[in-house]
């Protein structure tokens, strides 16, 4: 559908052996990721642990969403894979790719077999190296490296490896310490051994978050706190940037600061849109602050509203913002568009782009009919989806206008640190700003945008606004993609690098993953 999409969630869980839930670490990671389900829908997987089975550690993984993995629609075949893969500790991933992205061998968990307890592990991620091809190039010129699928996740496979190398069991800890001063950009990982250890490690600089809580007789780490929420933990914490979980085999854990952490860099687009609107990040709430997004938008209104107006937020993570917005201009905020949530992924939802906006989303033309809409989304990044959905709410809805709000900023720039708009040549502002800008986007190129998407006016939210809504300091955010200041050194070469690459009419991206 065009819209932005997050690579992924992890999850990790840790039960006593001999508390009342020995054995379910399977059921906890199942919930866990269910309920992270709005960070991936391609895949799904866990690793589990288990003394008592050959396969001490086993792994289980498909393409699908988590319950299709899972097969809950069938009992006995989901009875069974709960029963082969029991075990007291695990991990868990959910995945959406940015590329390569229909292969089930893509799918996380990666295991590594081998023969010594402590060089098979399994591990899992959210995140992009950034430095991804030095790092390639490091593995291709000292050692004679096959590199089956070029993905990120693959080099960081072969990085861990490189580390547990040798006749000595090492200390884990330092393992991901040394191995975190040569990975440039965003990685939250959970990493499991045949012992039992885990790793459960957030990047210096905070990108995505990660929450952990406690109770009996088990321990979760999920990407969200909705999660944990969810699994009956509502006291959790939130694992500092440059710190990390260390769980030994006989279940003590311990929390380490691993790595400082020089600035943080919380991506301010996992309160806009990517996060679970019910979770709380890095202490500031997602509701909240989407419901700021909309009253911090009203501020910018120029349309004189009466009662022709009606606001419609764009289903599902525009609503807390759309209907603040219509609080503040005292109209009624209406599900003009209904979503339709069965829809789910389909290889025969068709390559017309307005089949598959009427295949999701249905116009309530008893809403719509003569009146201006204001159509509030969360934001812009290709443009595409939206000119199809003011074109469905004029053509089929009967809207006498369609003005645009958008909740965040004007996106700008690529993202290198999780999300698949990789490309200067995909998004819709810099096809007009035709080079880097700093500030707010220019009335002329606003107005330019607004007629391209068929809209009859365009209001973004404005940098300072979004700032303030989310209730951080402007250094403690990631903004890249809407200002250009890349927190890292490998980002500000890749967006460099990217401008280049657009100048030159090149359209491949510039990292992979």
């Amino acid at each position: 559908m065009s819209e932005a999409k997050h690579e992924c969630g992890i999850a990790a869980v840790y039960i006593k052996e001999n508390g009342d839930s020995a054995n379910k670490a399977l059921f906890y990671l199942y919930k866990i990721l269910l309920n992270q389900q709005n960070r991936g829908q391609l895949s799904a997987g866990v690793t589990t642990h288990n003394i008592h089975r050959s396969q001490i550690l086993d792994t289980y993984k498909d393409l699908g969403t988590v319950n299709e993995v899972f097969k809950t629609s069938d009992k006995q075949r989901s009875l069974d894979i709960f029963r082969k893969f029991a075990g007291n500790r695990g991990i868990g991933h959910t995945r959406y790719a940015t590329s390569g992205s229909e292969d089930r061998g893509l799918a996380q968990p990666f295991e590594r077999h081998h023969g010594r307890k402590w060089k098979w592990f399994s591990f899992c991620w959210n995140g992009n190296l950034s430095n991804y091809m030095e790092l390639k190039e490091q593995l291709m010129e000292k050692s004679d490296y096959h590199i089956t699928y070029d993905t990120d996740t693959e080099i960081m496979m072969h990085f861990i490896s490189r580390e547990l190398k040798g006749g000595t069991r090492p200390n884990l800890v330092k393992v991901f310490t040394r191995l975190a001063q040569k990975f440039d950009g965003c990685f939250n990982i959970a990493f499991l051994n045949s012992y039992g250890e885990m790793i459960i490690l957030r990047d210096s600089y905070g990108f995505r978050p990660v929450v952990y809580g406690q109770k009996d007789d088990m321990f979760l780490v999920a990407s969200e706190s909705n999660a944990l929420i969810n699994c009956g933990i509502t006291d959790y914490k939130n694992l500092e940037p440059g710190h990390l979980i260390y769980i030994n085999e006989k279940g003590r854990i311990e929390v380490k600061k691993y790595a400082e952490s020089r600035r943080k860099a919380h991506c301010m687009f996992e309160w806009v849109y990517f996060a679970n609107v019910s979770s709380v990040l890095d202490g500031k709430s997602v509701y909240i602050t989407r419901k700021n997004l909309g009253s911090e938008l009203a501020k910018l209104e120029t349309e004189k509203i009466d009662e022709n107006y009606v606001v419609i937020p764009v289903p599902d993570t525009a609503k807390a913002a759309g209907d603040a917005l219509a609080y503040e201009f005292k109209v009624a905020s209406s599900e003009g568009l209904i979503r339709n949530r069965y829809v789910g992924r389909t290889f025969i939802e068709g390559t017309n782009r307005e089949d598959r906006i009427q295949n999701k989303y249905t116009a309530l033309r008893e809403i719509i009919n003569g009146k201006k809409v204001i159509l509030v989304d969360d934001s812009i990044v290709r443009g595409t989806t939206t000119r199809q959905i003011v074109s469905y709410l004029k053509r089929v809805g009967g809207a006498k206008e369609v003005h645009l709000r958008i909740s965040c900023p004007p996106i700008r720039g690529p993202c290198f640190y999780g999300i698949d708009m990789s490309t200067i040549s995909e998004l819709l502002i810099p096809r007009h700003e035709k080079g880097p800008r700093k500030g707010e986007v220019s009335k002329e190129v606003i107005k330019k945008i607004s007629e391209e998407l068929g809209a009859d006016s365009l209001i973004y939210q404005s940098i300072p606004g979004l700032i303030g809504s989310i209730g951080k300091p402007a250094h403690e955010l990631c903004t890249a993609c809407i200002t250009g200041d890349y927190p890292t050194k490998s980002g500000q070469k890749l967006y460099a690098k990217a401008w280049d690459n657009y100048r030159k009419g090149i359209k491949e991206r510039t990292y992979a993953c």
